[in-house]
Formats: C-alpha cells, sequence, structure tokens
C-alpha cells in the first residue's frame, strides 16, 4: 500500500513508522520515519512510479532509475567521507502500480539554500563565517568526495546544488559539516567517459544524454551531452558564485553566448579576493576541456585559504556609508 504520514510501512522486512513529509520533488518523495526496533531516524525515499512513464515509448524507467540510485548512493559512500548511505531498499511489483522504495540514513542539519538565508544573509559579519572557512569546512570537502567519486567509482553526481547539499553542525562551535545528498540523476559514466572532454565538446565524438536544465547545470548537460568529471566541477564553482554574491542564480536570459557562461563573482562583490574570482573564471569555462580536474581544484583552494587568512565575513551588501570603490566606509 502507498506509504502514509502517521502509519507503519515494512520495507525489506523492517517495521518504520513514518513521522512526516522531508520533501518532495516531481519524481518522488521523501519521509522522516523511525525504525520501530531500534528507535533511530531515517529517511524513506517513495519514488512515484506514475511520474516515470513516457507516452512516448510507452515505457515506465522508474525501475532503472531506482536502481541507479542505490548503486551510486552505495559507490559514494565507500569513500569514507561524510555521506549518505543506503541502509535497506525493496521494490513491490505485486500491487497495480508498482511501489519502489529506498531507506537512507537520516542526515540532521539544514540544506545549503536554508543554511545560507539563516546564518548569512540573516546574521551578517559571524566571526566564523569567513572566506576561509567556508572553502575549508564546506568547498574543499564536498570537492574531496566528488574527487573520489570521480577517480574511484566514475560516478557524476549532475546536481550539485543549494538544495541538495545537508549542513550541519560540529562539534567545535562555529564548526559545519557539509553532506552531498540526492544521488537520484547521478550518472556512472565508466572509466572511458569520466575525463572525457574532446574540444569543441558539441561534436560527434560526445555522447548524447538527456538534457537537464536545472539552474546552475554546465553548459554540455543543459545542451544534451553526456556529464563528465568537469561537470561537477562546474556545479561546484556556481556553488561558490552563489554563496558570496547575495544568493545570485544566474538566469537562462543571461546565456547569450559562449563567454556569457563564465563567472566572474567579482564584479558583483568587489570584497572579494582577485584569487577567489579567478578560481570561479576557471571552473565556468564553457569547454569541460578548458576546466581543470578536481584535484587542481583541490589544491587552487587550499593554496588560496593558505594565504587569506585574514578576516573576511559575509557584510559585503550594499551599505549607505560604503565607498564602492575603496569598500571602506566613508565618515
Amino acid at each position: 500500500m502507498p506509504i502514509t504520514v502517521g502509519k507503519p510501512i515494512e520495507i525489506d522486512k523492517i517495521i518504520f513508522d513514518v513521522q512526516k513529509v522531508l520533501g518532495k520533488g516531481g519524481l518522488s518523495t521523501v519521509y522522516l520515519a523511525i525504525e520501530r526496533e531500534t528507535k533511530k531516524k531515517v529517511a524513506i525515499k517513495d519514488f512515484l512510479y506514475k511520474q516515470f512513464y513516457d507516452k512516448y515509448t510507452r515505457s515506465n524507467d522508474c525501475e532503472e532509475y531506482w536502481e541507479n540510485e542505490i548503486l551510486n548512493t552505495q559507490a559514494q559512500a565507500r569513500s569514507g567521507y561524510n555521506c549518505v548511505k543506503v541502509l535497506h531498499y525493496e521494490k513491490k511489483i505485486k500491487y497495480q502500480t508498482p511501489e519502489y522504495y529506498i531507506v537512507l540514513n537520516y542526515i540532521e542539519g539544514m540544506t545549503f539554500l536554508d543554511f545560507y538565508l539563516e546564518f548569512i544573509q540573516k546574521s551578517r559579519g559571524m566571526k566564523h563565517l569567513d572566506l576561509a572557512s567556508m572553502v575549508r569546512e564546506i568547498f574543499i570537502p564536498i570537492a574531496k568526495l566528488l574527487d573520489y567519486c570521480h577517480t574511484k567509482e566514475n560516478i557524476v553526481h549532475r546536481d550539485v546544488s543549494v538544495e541538495n547539499i545537508i549542513i550541519q553542525k560540529g562539534k567545535e562551535h562555529g564548526e559545519f559539516i557539509p553532506v552531498l545528498i540526492d544521488w537520484g540523476i547521478s550518472k556512472h559514466v565508466g572509466p572511458d567517459w569520466i575525463q572525457y572532454t574532446p574540444k569543441p565538446f558539441m561534436s560527434d565524438e560526445m555522447l548524447r544524454d538527456i538534457p537537464i536544465t536545472q539552474k546552475g547545470a554546465p553548459p554540455e548537460v543543459r545542451f544534451g551531452y553526456i556529464p563528465v568529471a568537469a561537470s561537477d566541477i562546474y556545479y561546484l564553482a556556481h556553488l561558490m558564485y552563489f554563496v558570496f554574491t547575495g544568493g545570485i542564480m544566474r538566469e537562462d536570459s543571461e546565456l547569450l553566448d559562449k563567454d556569457s557562461w563564465v563567472l566572474h563573482p567579482k564584479e558583483i562583490n568587489w570584497y572579494l579576493p582577485e584569487s577567489y574570482n579567478e578560481i570561479v573564471e576557471r571552473l565556468t569555462q564553457f569547454e569541460p576541456a578548458d576546466r581543470p580536474n578536481m584535484q587542481a581544484v583541490i589544491q587552487m583552494l587550499t593554496e588560496l585559504i593558505r594565504i587569506n587568512q585574514i578576516h573576511y565575513d559575509f557584510d559585503y551588501f550594499a551599505d549607505p556609508d560604503t565607498n564602492p570603490l575603496t569598500g571602506k566606509k566613508d565618515r
């Protein structure tokens, strides 16, 4: 029977008491539940079977997506980093409408978007939220996990976004831990394709794939080519742009030519170090071949925080008493 808030459900011979809806998308709904025997919180992902029906091919790809998410979530969890993990899964095909479930460990925290709105926009100038801390505690750990996925598992996440990163509080005051979630549209591309970046990528040499048009997606993904490691690098750079430009997400109307895909955060936030601006520019080149690999990205970010140890808070928004040229308050 369909999952219902307030009622128990059995998955993989284990009883879970469903508490509430955590999130709902076009293809699935995620619920908070408690495993009855252990009393532990879990997240149950319910795949909406009918939403996977293709009226043109008269086929349903739900099982393919379900299997893909299980395998790729298990693969990234082998990294040893802070990860979402598959605890149980089951498909129930005896019903008229088949049911597909994945039980995941519950990640206590808030999305990167909520974290940004709560701690950055509302609490400007928090001493522990400086550029070096953000790079060290948020961006580098995400980059290291993605590097593992690229080099060891040949997987591209393909949706590194503000909604798909959960920020947890660390043990120390002001410490934050990022967890990359939702491997639903991730793709195992194999060793022959993970680093393959012909130039130009828009050619017969590059495999075609389903176009994905979410904000922050790199050109090769939006134009329907197979994602590669460089695609996740572009997604990461878009996050780096977002957090230091007042939460700006680039609009489709701005993508007029190849140069417009390159992000320049310092044009919005003049307080940013030029080195940070240059990193984002390099990571958002139109051609995947022109972006550095993830190990080089990690080295650049590590060098950035080594040089920029001075305090740099988030209070860069327009201030009537601030000189836009010098960044200093006029007396």
